[in-house]
C-alpha cells in the first residue's frame, strides 16, 4: 500500500514537472510560473474583476439609451467619469503613500466598483447614472495603489510581460461573453444588465477582501507610510510642484504620456460611441455586439500568448508604429463604411485586438520605467491626472458628433491615431534603446 502511493505521489509529481516545464516554453506564461509574492496574486485575482466588467461593458452605452439617455447626455455621463478620474488621479499618489498600496487598493475598489455596480443595477435614468460615473472615477486611485502593488518588488526586466499578463487576465474572462448575449435574448436588455451588474457587485467586492489578504505591503510602500505616519494630510502633497516642474521637463515621459492620451480617447470612442454606430447606421442587432467583444478578447488573448513575449520596451518604436497605424486605418474605414459592407467589422475587430495587444504592454512598460522610483506613487497619480485633463473634453465631443452622425466620432480616433504616430516619431528622436535598459537595471 505505501509503496502504491509513493510511486502514485512520484507520478503525478513528475506530472507536474512536465506541465511547468511545457508551460515555461511560452515566455509568457513562464513569467506567470516564476512570478512570487504580490505580482502573482495581483494578476491571478484580476478575473474576478474582468469576468463582469467583460460581460456588461458591450452594452453599457445601449443600456443607457435604453433608459432614455440621448447620445448628448452619454457624452455628459463619460466626461463626468473623465473628470472625477483625473481628480482622483492627482491625488492617487497621496492616498497610495498615506495608506498604503494595499490597504488604499482594498478600500477604493469598493467605493469605485462595487458601489457603482449598485447604482448601475436600480438606474433609473440620467441622475443615476451620473451619481455612478462620478464615485467610478475613483478608481484612478485604485490602478495606481494596485500598479504598484503589484509592480513594485516584481522584476523590472519583467515589466512587459507583467502587463501583458494583467490583461490576459481579464481577457479570459471573453470566453463567458456570449452568455450575455444568451440572456440578452431570452430577457430584455435591461433586465440582463441589472443581472449583470448585480454579479459585478458580488465579485468585485469579493476580489477586493482576496487580494488584501493575500498580499503584503510593499517595500517603497512601508517606506512612504512610515515616513508620512503621524502627519497631516496635506504633508503628502509637498512638493507636489516640485516633482511636476521634473515631469514637464521629463521629454520621453510627457511623450509617452501625449501617446498614451491619444489611446485613452480612442478606446473611449470603441466602448461608449462604436455601439451606437454598429446598431444604428450599420443595422447590427444588439445581440450581436457581446459576440464581437467575444472576438476581440480571443484574438487579444492569442496575440498576448503569442506575440508580447517577443516585445521589448527598448524596442518600442517599430511594434507601436504599426499598432497606431491599424488603428488609424480601422478608424478611416468606421468613418465610411456602408451597412451592406457591415460584415468588414469582423476583421476590424480583429486587427483593433491586434493593434491594442502591442500598444497596451508597450506603453505601460514605458511610462513606468520613466518614472522616478523615489516618487512613483506620485508621478503616476499625476500622469494620469494629466491625460485625464487633457481627455476629459472628448467625450462631451463626442456625444455631440455622434448626435450628428454616429460615425463622426470615429473621425476623432483617426486623427488621434495619427498624432500618436507624430509623437512617436519625436519620442524615438529622445529615447535611445539604451536609456532604457539603463532604467530596467535600476
Amino acid at each position: 500500500m505505501l509503496i502504491r502511493a509513493f510511486v502514485h505521489s512520484f507520478c503525478m509529481s513528475n506530472m507536474q514537472h512536465k506541465l511547468a516545464a511545457l508551460l515555461r516554453r511560452n515566455r509568457l506564461l513562464g513569467t506567470l510560473l516564476d512570478l512570487r509574492g504580490n505580482a502573482r496574486y495581483c494578476l491571478l485575482t484580476e478575473p474576478m474583476w474582468g469576468i463582469p466588467n467583460t460581460l456588461y461593458v458591450p452594452l453599457v452605452a445601449k443600456y443607457m439609451e435604453a433608459l432614455g439617455l440621448s447620445a448628448l447626455q452619454i457624452g455628459v455621463v463619460l466626461t463626468a467619469n473623465l473628470l472625477s478620474q483625473m481628480v482622483a488621479a492627482f491625488m492617487s499618489g497621496a492616498v497610495t503613500d498615506r495608506l498604503g498600496r494595499r490597504r488604499t487598493t482594498m478600500l477604493v475598489d469598493f467605493i469605485a466598483w462595487s458601489l457603482p455596480c449598485l447604482l448601475w443595477m436600480a438606474a433609473q435614468g440620467f441622475a443615476w447614472f451620473l451619481a455612478a460615473a462620478l464615485l467610478n472615477g475613483l478608481w484612478r486611485v485604485t490602478e495606481n495603489s494596485w500598479s504598484l502593488l503589484m509592480v513594485e518588488d516584481a522584476p523590472q526586466d519583467k515589466l512587459v510581460g507583467i502587463y501583458a499578463l494583467s490583461n490576459v487576465a481579464g481577457l479570459l474572462a471573453g470566453f463567458l461573453s456570449p452568455l450575455t448575449s444568451v440572456l440578452v435574448g431570452r430577457f430584455s436588455l435591461v433586465a440582463t444588465m441589472r443581472g449583470l451588474y448585480l454579479f459585478a457587485f458580488l465579485s468585485m467586492t469579493t476580489k477586493a477582501v482576496l487580494l488584501y489578504r493575500l498580499t503584503r505591503e510593499t517595500r517603497l510602500g512601508h517606506e512612504r507610510m512610515t515616513a508620512l505616519a503621524g502627519k497631516p494630510w496635506h504633508h503628502a502633497f509637498r512638493g507636489s510642484g516640485q516633482v511636476v516642474k521634473g515631469m514637464l521637463a521629463n521629454r520621453p515621459l510627457m511623450l509617452t504620456l501625449g501617446i498614451i492620451s491619444c489611446v485613452m480617447v480612442i478606446r473611449g470612442v470603441m466602448e461608449n460611441f462604436w455601439p451606437l454606430l454598429v446598431t444604428g447606421p450599420l443595422q447590427v442587432g444588439e445581440e450581436m455586439l457581446p459576440l464581437l467583444a467575444t472576438l476581440k478578447s480571443l484574438v487579444m488573448l492569442a496575440c498576448f500568448l503569442l506575440l508580447s513575449h517577443r516585445l521589448r520596451a527598448e524596442h518600442y518604436r517599430r511594434p507601436m508604429a504599426f499598432a497606431l497605424g491599424v488603428i488609424s486605418l480601422i478608424s478611416l474605414v468606421m468613418l465610411v463604411l456602408p451597412a451592406q459592407l457591415s460584415w468588414l467589422l469582423v476583421p476590424g475587430v480583429m486587427a483593433e485586438a491586434l493593434a491594442l495587444s502591442i500598444l497596451i504592454p508597450l506603453y505601460s512598460s514605458l511610462q513606468m520605467l520613466l518614472l522616478d522610483a523615489g516618487e512613483r506613487a506620485r508621478m503616476f497619480g499625476i500622469s494620469l491626472a494629466f491625460c485625464l485633463l487633457v481627455t476629459a473634453p472628448f467625450g462631451t465631443l463626442n456625444g455631440l458628433l455622434s448626435r450628428i452622425h454616429a460615425a463622426l466620432p470615429m473621425a476623432v480616433c483617426a486623427v488621434l491615431g495619427m498624432l500618436a504616430l507624430y509623437l512617436l516619431s519625436r519620442l524615438q528622436a529622445c529615447l535611445p534603446p539604451e536609456k532604457l535598459r539603463e532604467a530596467a537595471d535600476v
